[in-house]
């Protein structure tokens, strides 16, 4: 039974249309470097700071521009129709994530960001989340379209839905379901739920 759901941000529930080789190429780090990892293990000092704002101002940028996805208030409604909470957990600043989640007319029951718990693929967001709901892993879902989201669901032992309205990337099959677009939600859910009684946490 699925008794709640966990979402990614940027690029599942809004488009922030970062451009992340772009940030990449601001920071003078090389293709496909994880960010949030290769700043964390600079030493401490000016030049740490200054990659740290440099990429708060794309961040800003992009939250500030967010666009909500297809289909994601129906999706969102049908989910509080059934019971079902959500929540947020994102490698964005909370600053940023506020201001991006603000586009949404929606109240969500958690949002972490990378301040409160170590970024995905780390699971540890994911068990916050779980703990502070008191619902076991086994029965939450996280819906996100990269790896990261798909891994972290993994370690966190919860099931994983892979969020993907375009071609299908290469760690598809590490997901459990594959969403194509927020309209079919309703069908998977059907597929998620049995006999779920409503729940507040």
């Amino acid at each position: 039974m699925l008794h709640g759901l966990i979402f990614d941000l940027d690029g599942t529930l809004l488009d922030t249309r970062l451009d992340f080789a772009a940030i990449r190429a601001d920071l003078d780090l090389p293709a496909g470097t994880p960010i949030l990892e290769a700043l964390e293990q600079l030493p401490p000092g000016e030049h740490r700071d200054r990659q740290w704002a440099v990429l708060h101002e794309h961040e800003l940028a992009g939250a500030r521009r967010a666009v909500i996805c297809d289909g994601v208030l129906e999706f969102l409604a049908d989910l509080h129709a059934r019971g079902i909470p959500q929540a947020v957990l994102t490698r964005n600043s909370r600053v940023c994530a506020e201001l991006a989640l603000a586009q949404l007319p929606w109240t969500f029951s958690q949002i972490l960001a990378r301040e409160d718990a170590a970024p995905k693929p780390d699971p540890a967001g994911l068990l916050e989340i779980s703990r502070r709901w008191g619902i076991p892993p086994a029965h939450l879902a996280i819906c996100g379209d990269y790896l990261y989201d798909i891994d972290a669901g993994r370690q966190a032992g919860m099931t994983t839905i892979l969020y993907a309205p375009g071609e299908l990337p290469s760690f598809s099959d590490r997901a459990d379901y594959i969403l194509r677009h927020f309209a079919d939600g309703p069908r998977l859910l059907d597929q998620l739920v049995v006999s779920n009684p409503p729940f507040t946490p």
